[in-house]
């Protein structure tokens, strides 16, 4: 075990210059949060659209298989980006935000999972 002797006792050259250091940690994470924001609106909006696809085809037969399938693929791609970034910033307990969002399975087992267009 090694003891660190204060900082106050340290000569003047080895004290690292915390404000700088605290500035980038600061601005690396506003990037992170406004990233983290950009994608759960990415992600809302994909899962608003696929879920008013559904909601359609249930009412018209005839709605586009193809288009449902797309708004799928997309809500599957935003809620795997919003998930990574969650855990990225650092935040836990995914299930529980899926569980607010009410994400069936069938889009849950989809997430991370990319077609060939």
């Amino acid at each position: 075990m090694s003891i660190k002797p204060p900082q106050i006792l340290a000569p003047r050259r080895a004290i690292r210059p915390l404000a700088a250091v605290d500035t980038l940690e600061t601005e690396i994470f506003e990037e992170k949060a406004a990233a983290l924001g950009r994608l759960t609106r990415g992600f809302e909006v994909a899962l608003a659209a696929w879920r008013a696809a559904e909601a359609d085809a249930k009412a018209k037969e005839g709605e586009s298989e193809r288009r449902r399938a797309e708004l799928f693929d997309k809500a599957a791609e935003a809620l795997w980006l919003f998930v990574v970034q969650r855990e990225a910033c650092g935040l836990k307990n995914t299930e529980a935000v899926l569980r607010e969002y009410h994400v069936p399975a069938a889009l849950r087992l989809r997430m991370g999972v990319v077609r060939s267009r």
